[in-house]
């Protein structure tokens, strides 16, 4: 008996690359494209040396490939998996920029409305970000001082101090001149959102989307708050890999500060794309890059970065402390849309950025996207 042991093992083997073969040879582009975008991911992590990932694709909507990659504890060495936690940083202002988009049609505002008719009884406010309107502050060509630029980072005690140690600083262009990334302004919106909805930004938020889309596992804090199964995130500093101290207060959470995982982002994603939270004509004004003085487009809409791409490509999105990326891809006079969500945890060397792996991720479902 044992002499047909080898043929019959053979026979299996051979049985399962016929197998294989004919499933590979079948005309599903999908199960292909997919197959091709995990070699090109493992690829870029490889030469990036990416400490872990999760990302997502999805066509007109909807989820078609996710996947996990690498570590979500590089000193435990735990693997990461699809439901652990981001600190997704600056990914926090679509979130935030949409709720506002859905008060303002609620209370029947406007972005061209000045920061001084939205906050009236703040008193502290310099009379030149007063006259600053809320289209300025959600497309950052508002030239206010960022107080990134006086070393105030994303975790201050509170807006007074913000504002007492920027008041009186120069503005780093004309309003409406040039597109420069600007938190001070983002504090400024979360301000807004908060006179809108009567209440704290966290406590709406809470309420009125993570409540509302049952994303139980949504919050905001930084990297002191202990937040279960959230990865680690690390960054280089000279020759070392260290831990990425991403830290957040509660004055910079329109701003910064979400922690989430993939499936949640997923749903609010669809959420947006399902105009569930604003209609179709509301979320194409949002994406279309708003006018400087010049007359040409700059690289913001209102709240989320967008801009032309070749071929009549249009992008929006967002990226996150530079080791994350949301974007959402369309062409012209075409339904076809697909959505790309790029999350780590960070890498050794960024010579390709988070946005730079999501556009050739991207490129595989509607070429052009990049060269």
């Amino acid at each position: 008996m044992n002499k047909y042991i080898p043929t019959i093992v053979v026979l299996i083997i051979y049985s399962g690359l016929i197998s294989s073969c004919e499933q590979l040879s079948k005309p599903n582009a999908e199960v292909t494209i997919y197959e091709k975008t995990d070699v090109y991911v493992k690829k870029m992590r490889d030469s990036l040396d990416i400490v872990g990932l999760n990302y997502c694709v999805l066509i007109d909507g909807k989820v078609m490939h996710k996947k996990a990659m690498g570590f979500a504890n590089l000193e435990h060495q735990v693997p990461m998996t699809q439901d652990k936690l981001f600190a997704v940083a600056s990914m926090s202002k679509l979130f935030s920029s949409t709720a506002l988009h859905q008060l303002l049609m609620d209370h029947n505002r406007s972005v061209d409305e000045t920061v001084g008719a939205f906050l009236p009884e703040r008193k502290d406010l310099p009379e030149s970000w007063r006259v600053l309107t809320l289209e300025n502050l959600l497309s950052h060509n508002s030239g206010i001082p960022d107080q990134i630029d006086y070393q105030i980072y994303l975790a201050p005690e509170s807006e007074e101090v913000v504002i007492d140690a920027l008041k009186d600083k120069p503005f780093t262009s004309p309003p409406g001149e040039t597109t420069k990334y600007n938190a001070t302004g983002f504090m400024l919106v979360g301000m807004i959102i908060e006179a809108l909805a009567g209440q704290d930004f966290e406590t709406y938020m809470q309420k009125e989307y993570f409540d509302q889309f049952d994303l139980a596992k949504a919050n905001y804090g930084g990297f002191k708050k202990v937040v279960p199964n959230r990865v680690k995130s690390y960054r280089m500093v000279g020759e070392n890999l260290e831990m990425f101290p991403l830290n957040y207060s509660p004055p910079m959470y329109a701003a910064a500060g979400l922690n989430i995982n993939m499936d949640e982002l997923i749903v609010w994603t669809q959420a947006v794309l399902d105009e569930k939270i604003v209609n179709k004509e509301t979320l194409s004004y949002i994406w279309t890059p708003v006018i400087l003085n010049n007359g040409k487009p700059g690289y913001f809409g209102l709240g989320w970065e967008t801009y032309e791409l070749d071929n009549g490509i249009w992008m929006t999105g967002h990226g996150g402390a530079g080791i994350s990326s949301i974007r959402h891809y369309w062409k012209e006079n075409t339904q076809e849309t697909v959505t790309v969500i790029l999350l780590t945890n960070g890498a050794k060397n960024w010579v390709n950025s988070p946005d730079d792996v999501n556009m050739g991720i991207a490129n595989y479902f509607i070429p052009g996207i990049v060269d």
